[in-house]
């Protein structure tokens, strides 16, 4: 992967193809660099934004956002020890544990979003060379609503207390289908 300065200002990366970006874009490639930067980001900078100078084109997020959490991603990476390349950094797993390691100090909105552009400048990278599968699209509702209030937990943990010996194994185990998983009542009758 490289990056070239083209005579007019423009940046150019070769990553499996060649993208020539507006001379815009480019400077804020170019000047790009992180509060506070830590010492590892003269290491990493380079391929972060070579990283986004190659996918600013094909993912629909703003390109200032796009140097952020890539540079956070690749910082967080060789802070880990991981090895210092793109393809190593965006891997599915890689990306779910950055975003979890970030879970604390933010909203979980956000902490979908930064995963969702990861996976997305990832996708429009094509590592799917190696045979690795796309990553599946997730959807949840942010504010999920809970099927059960505390007192029909209490009388559903009642009535599975007082079956008899099997049944009463099975009811239990309806009942943390229904309380821990979060089934409605029409998912936990259609359960076995």
């Amino acid at each position: 992967m490289e990056v070239d300065q083209l005579w007019n200002g423009c940046l150019s990366s070769r990553y499996a193809w060649t993208v020539v970006l507006d001379p815009e874009t480019s400077a804020k490639i170019t000047h790009y660099r992180p509060r506070n930067p830590p010492a590892a980001w003269g290491e990493v900078a380079p391929l972060v934004r070579s990283v986004v100078a190659a996918t600013v084109t094909a993912v629909p997020y703003d390109v200032e956002r796009l140097l952020h959490i890539t540079g956070r991603l690749a910082l967080w990476a060789e802070a880990a020890g991981l090895e210092r390349d793109p393809d190593a950094w965006l891997r599915n797993e890689v990306i779910d544990a950055f975003v979890l390691s970030l879970a604390a100090g933010i909203e979980a909105s956000t902490v979908r979003t930064y995963r969702t552009w990861l996976l997305r400048v990832r996708d429009a990278l094509a590592f799917s060379k190696r045979g690795e599968a796309a990553p599946a699209r997730l959807h949840a509702n942010a504010n999920p609503h809970q099927p059960y209030t505390q007192a029909e937990l209490a009388r559903l943990r009642h009535w599975a207390a007082h079956l008899p010996r099997q049944q009463r194994t099975d009811g239990l185990a309806l009942l943390g289908l229904a309380a821990g998983c979060g089934l409605t009542p029409r998912e936990v009758a259609g359960s076995r």
